[in-house]
């Protein structure tokens, strides 16, 4: 299946039995829902650490295509901007936030959407366990720069660790892991990486001198 297919799926499932509760006329839910992600995909921003999509949105719909749950709908429709972050290989610079609002002078079944980039607080989508070692590091952005700068998204204070070491993110389905080209290198199950390799639960991530156990929360 495709990533586009698989994606589609998801938020059909996700999005499933919100109905008229929600969205009124011949407005579906399931349109909102990709209207979302369509507005990520054009709001995408370039960074040094790859394609960052906007988190918080306010759709606006006519008030008689807007029924009463809203609040089921927004937390669903955040799922819906995680799901597709981590299936599109995107960073979010903080949680997923969806408001939706009234605007009289929208005609019926109009849905208009503003997105923004806000940065905020993220949950840990993935732990990285020193093996032999007390510290157990949690990875919150989708793609994150793992290194010595404090600028990285995970300080790790170690010398032998390049200031930008390592990128960590999701894509397809997959963990990722790639080398930033560091002085000593990242080696997955004691193996040198040289581009982009996928991360399954339980690898090890070795990068200096600590050594590290893969594990999504």
């Amino acid at each position: 299946m495709s990533v586009a297919r698989s994606l589609e799926r998801r938020i059909e499932y996700l999005v499933e039995g919100m109905g008229a509760k929600v969205f009124r006329g011949q407005l579906h839910p399931l349109e909102v829902a990709i209207r979302l992600v369509r507005e990520c995909e054009l709001s995408l921003a370039e960074t040094g650490v790859g394609p960052t999509a906007p988190n918080q949105f306010v759709v606006s719909l006519n008030p008689d295509d807007l029924g009463a749950d809203a609040a089921g709908a927004v937390i669903r429709l955040n799922t819906v901007i995680n799901e597709a972050a981590f299936e599109r290989g995107w960073r979010l610079e903080g949680a997923p936030a969806v408001t939706l609002a009234t605007e009289p002078y929208l005609t019926r079944g109009t849905v208009k959407v503003d997105a923004r980039i806000v940065p905020g607080e993220l949950h840990p989508w993935v732990h990285l366990i020193e093996i032999h070692g007390p510290r157990r590091v949690p990875i919150k952005h989708n793609r994150a720069i793992i290194g010595r700068s404090r600028r990285a998204d995970v300080v790790l204070g170690d010398s032998e660790i390049s200031r930008t070491h390592a990128l960590v993110w999701q894509e397809g389905g997959s963990a990722w892991i790639q080398d930033l080209a560091s002085a000593n290198g990242t080696l997955l199950n004691n193996v040198r990486i040289d581009g982009p390799s996928a991360l399954t639960d339980g690898d090890s991530v070795t990068l200096g001198r600590a050594r590290f156990g893969f594990r999504p929360t």
